[in-house]
């Protein structure tokens, strides 16, 4: 048999012993580099090829036993935590929903059904293989693309916000703004080792899904879209992967960033947006402040525990803010138990957030640095405008607050979009940009004193 059927045979014995089937192709590539460089080194020596061959596998030892060696610690890594906190942040959806829908209605009008069956979204997304998302990286891209251009002509306006009915469900343009970042993440994936192209390429990509939201309109969506699509970008160039040099890099991002910029400031002079500033700093001065008033209004008469002062001229605050079980969840739940209840969402996604950037720039690959950054950049800034709103300093309208406010479209999407990311932070370090495992470190194999050590720390 020649020497490299011994090999391979080997290796495919060790693998055999080896559960994580994605480690597999990494494990054998790495087991044969070792054999047929220990094989070379004997035929050096003067040793035949079938013997040296012999040599070098009697030296590696035991396939078995290699194999059951390295199935101890090449294993999917779930971040317990981080799922915990994902039950966390639904528990208190689903708590916060039967409140707000009123203590002598909840009962027969409250539904724990769409809270299930993201939960469900997030485990089918969690269990996926993310790579998949990245084996046709454009054709991604573009069906996205046209699939949101499509939605925009049927559309319905509903007090100044479009939506597009199907079946019964209602889907809210706006919500766009959660899915454009990581089909944006993908074309800068397959634009990677392609130079200034690539980057031009990329800068004239991210165009499109911020005119989309623009026409929705959405300036949410466009700013929590551009900073992210900004973001990545700038990210891919700082780390290379672009190719070729790096000042060259920033030099035609800075037009994109200049551009993003530019529209940003365009619209913030619109009259519409001008009322905004007017009334952020002072509610008080336009009719159209009396929302922000009375959450103002109802977070400084809020205690640390317990049902805060209810405004004089308010009869029934909580009934007079429209959309409290999507838009202003904090705000209501504030006001009746106390400022321990805000701290503590607050601290959740507090949490949440570090962690999720703690795994994120753990990332070795493109792919799983590009996806994860991608999705945890937009559940970070939806809390973030969500907690200003609520505070009655929101600039610009909030869109959702991640898997707790009731919006059934948004809380689908982001249920899946964190499987996705947490799918990542399972498997992401043994994904290497063409799809094939490697090792966490350089090499799970060496030698000392002429014995096989195998690293056990994976």
């Amino acid at each position: 048999m020649p020497s490299s059927d011994e090999i391979k045979k080997y290796s495919a014995t060790v693998c055999e012993q080896v559960r994580w089937k994605k480690v597999h192709a990494g494990i054998a590539k790495e087991i044969e580099d070792h054999l047929c460089d220990q094989r070379d080194s004997y035929l050096s020596e003067g040793e035949e090829e079938e013997a040296a061959t012999q040599k070098a596998i009697l030296q590696m030892g035991d396939p078995i036993h290699v194999g059951i060696e390295l199935d101890k610690t090449h294993k999917p890594k779930p971040q317990w935590l981080l799922i915990l906190l994902t039950m966390a942040l639904m528990l208190v959806g689903i708590g916060g929903s039967y409140i707000l829908d009123g203590s002598d209605t909840s009962v027969r009008t409250f539904s724990i059904f769409p809270y299930l069956l993201a939960i469900v979204i997030f485990f089918v997304a969690y269990f996926l293989d993310f790579t998949t998302l990245a084996k046709y990286p454009k054709a991604f891209y573009f069906t996205i693309l046209f699939l949101s251009m499509a939605a925009l002509p049927v559309a319905s306006n509903i007090n100044g916000r479009s939506f597009f009915f199907f079946a019964g469900f209602s889907f809210s343009l706006s919500y766009f703004a959660l899915i454009f970042p990581l089909a944006y993440a993908m074309l800068l994936y397959a634009m990677r080792n392609k130079g200034p192209r690539g980057i031009l390429l990329c800068g004239i990509g991210s165009i499109p899904y911020g005119i989309i939201l623009l026409l929705v309109p959405s300036v949410t969506g466009f700013v929590l879209y551009a900073l992210t699509a900004l973001t990545l970008l700038f990210t891919a160039i700082r780390k290379g992967w672009f190719g070729g040099s790096k000042r060259q890099g920033y030099l035609m991002f800075l037009p994109v960033a200049l551009s993003a910029i530019a529209v940003m400031t365009i619209f913030a002079l619109q009259p519409s947006q001008s009322v905004r500033f007017k009334i952020l700093l002072n509610p008080s001065s336009d009719p159209r402040g009396y929302q922000t008033a009375m959450i103002r209004d109802l977070m400084s008469g809020a205690v640390w525990i317990g049902k805060g002062a209810t405004p004089a001229q308010f009869d029934d605050p909580v009934l007079s803010i429209p959309g409290i079980n999507t838009d202003h969840v904090l705000t209501v739940l504030t006001h009746n138990y106390g400022w321990i209840v805000f701290i503590g969402i607050t601290l959740l996604f507090i949490a949440f957030s570090a962690f999720g950037f703690y795994y994120v720039f753990k990332q070795r690959s493109v792919l799983g640095l590009m996806v994860s950054l991608s999705i945890l950049m937009t559940f970070v800034m939806q809390f973030v405008l969500y907690m200003a709103d609520n505070l009655g300093y929101g600039l610009l309208s909030s869109l959702s607050l991640p898997l707790v406010s009731y919006g059934r479209a948004a809380l689908f999407l982001n249920a899946g979009l964190i499987g996705i990311m947490l799918s990542v932070f399972r498997t992401g370090d043994v994904i290497r940009d063409g799809f094939q495992p490697f090792t966490k470190n350089a090499s799970f194999l060496s030698y000392e004193d002429g014995k096989l050590i195998i690293n056990l720390k994976g």
